[in-house]
């Protein structure tokens, strides 16, 4: 099996996601999720200026561990596929990376994600004008 970029965003998902469900990370929100059977689980901004704030950050911390899934699963078909990740992306996931970093910096955005960024733009980023590249297979 080939690590691609997109199974390292994958994993990455995986490890956001089961680590939000530790007991010492959100494993109480969860709890109070399960509760509810998943549903309604915050009001949001219909509480008035009472946010729940833990419950906001447990929800959003494992949300965004799911979201990872189906973009590895894009990088990993673009590149099994024999396809050029587009510099565009790259650049773009960066500075996403680049304000999650700025933002939380004792974080997994510092930990995991730029550094993986950095391995992409150095990996596939350098080159001026290139674009989508198809080779056949077979």
């Amino acid at each position: 099996m080939k690590v691609t970029n997109g199974k390292i965003v994958i994993l990455i998902g995986i490890i956001h996601t089961v680590s939000t469900l530790m007991p010492f990370v959100y494993g109480k929100q969860f709890l109070n999720f399960g509760q509810q059977f998943f549903f309604n689980i915050n009001a949001g901004f219909l509480e008035m200026g009472q946010l729940d704030y833990e419950t906001f950050a447990a929800f959003w911390c494992f949300f965004f561990g799911l979201l990872l899934f189906p973009l590895g699963v894009l990088l990993d078909y673009v590149e099994k596929k024999g396809m050029q990740i587009p510099r565009q992306f790259i650049w773009s996931y960066l500075v996403v990376i680049l304000l999650g970093v700025y933002m939380i910096p004792l974080s997994g955005f510092t930990v995991f994600l730029l550094p993986h960024a950095v391995y992409m733009l150095v990996k596939y980023g350098k080159g001026k004008g290139r674009e989508l590249q198809y080779q056949s297979k077979g």
